[in-house]
Protein backbone atom coordinates (compact mmCIF):
# COMPACT_ATOMS: atom_id res chain seq x y z
CA UNK A 1 0.00 0.00 0.00
CA UNK A 2 1.03 3.27 -0.46
CA UNK A 3 1.40 6.07 2.02
CA UNK A 4 0.84 9.15 -0.03
CA UNK A 5 2.13 11.85 2.78
CA UNK A 6 2.05 12.72 5.90
CA UNK A 7 3.17 16.39 6.73
CA UNK A 8 3.20 17.99 10.09
CA UNK A 9 3.99 21.74 10.02
CA UNK A 10 7.09 22.82 11.33
CA UNK A 11 6.01 25.00 14.74
CA UNK A 12 4.10 21.73 15.68
CA UNK A 13 7.05 18.99 15.46
CA UNK A 14 8.53 17.27 17.90
CA UNK A 15 5.42 16.85 19.79
CA UNK A 16 4.81 13.09 18.64
CA UNK A 17 2.06 14.19 15.97
CA UNK A 18 3.71 12.58 12.97
CA UNK A 19 4.62 9.45 15.05
CA UNK A 20 1.20 8.89 15.98
CA UNK A 21 -0.54 9.33 11.94
CA UNK A 22 2.04 7.19 10.87
CA UNK A 23 1.11 4.15 13.77
CA UNK A 24 -2.57 5.00 12.32
CA UNK A 25 -1.57 4.85 8.84
CA UNK A 26 -0.21 1.27 9.83
CA UNK A 27 -3.24 0.46 11.45
CA UNK A 28 -5.45 1.22 8.46
CA UNK A 29 -3.09 -0.72 5.89
CA UNK A 30 -3.34 -3.48 8.17
CA UNK A 31 -7.00 -3.46 8.68
CA UNK A 32 -6.62 -3.51 4.33
CA UNK A 33 -4.65 -6.74 4.37
CA UNK A 34 -1.45 -4.40 3.54
CA UNK A 35 1.67 -6.69 4.02
CA UNK A 36 3.64 -3.16 3.59
CA UNK A 37 3.90 0.52 3.32
CA UNK A 38 5.82 2.09 0.46
CA UNK A 39 6.97 5.30 0.96
CA UNK A 40 8.20 7.82 -1.31
CA UNK A 41 10.16 10.27 1.03
CA UNK A 42 11.45 13.72 0.66
CA UNK A 43 15.00 14.11 0.20
CA UNK A 44 15.26 16.65 3.35
CA UNK A 45 17.25 14.85 5.86
CA UNK A 46 14.16 15.15 8.45
CA UNK A 47 11.77 13.39 6.06
CA UNK A 48 13.80 10.49 5.83
CA UNK A 49 15.28 10.39 9.62
CA UNK A 50 11.61 10.74 10.57
CA UNK A 51 10.67 7.55 8.52
CA UNK A 52 13.51 5.71 9.43
CA UNK A 53 13.16 6.19 12.97
CA UNK A 54 9.63 4.81 12.38
CA UNK A 55 11.33 1.54 11.59
CA UNK A 56 11.20 2.00 7.96
CA UNK A 57 14.05 0.87 5.14
CA UNK A 58 15.23 1.28 1.72
CA UNK A 59 12.68 -0.39 -0.28
CA UNK A 60 13.28 -3.95 -1.99
CA UNK A 61 11.09 -3.18 -4.54
CA UNK A 62 10.85 0.12 -6.14
CA UNK A 63 7.25 2.20 -7.62
CA UNK A 64 8.88 3.18 -11.22
CA UNK A 65 5.69 5.56 -11.72
CA UNK A 66 6.57 7.38 -8.45
CA UNK A 67 10.16 7.05 -8.41
CA UNK A 68 10.53 8.56 -12.28
CA UNK A 69 7.70 11.34 -11.15
CA UNK A 70 10.13 12.16 -7.58
CA UNK A 71 13.31 11.35 -8.78
CA UNK A 72 15.40 12.69 -6.00
CA UNK A 73 12.86 11.12 -3.14
CA UNK A 74 14.13 8.40 -0.80
CA UNK A 75 12.33 5.23 -2.14
CA UNK A 76 11.75 3.37 1.23
CA UNK A 77 9.11 0.47 2.99
CA UNK A 78 7.44 -0.47 6.09
CA UNK A 79 6.92 -4.11 6.71
CA UNK A 80 3.56 -4.25 8.49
Amino acid sequence: MVLSNIHVSQDMRGRGIGRALFGMAKTWAREHCAEKLYISAHSAVESQAFYKAMGCVEAVEYNEALAAKEPCDCQLECAL
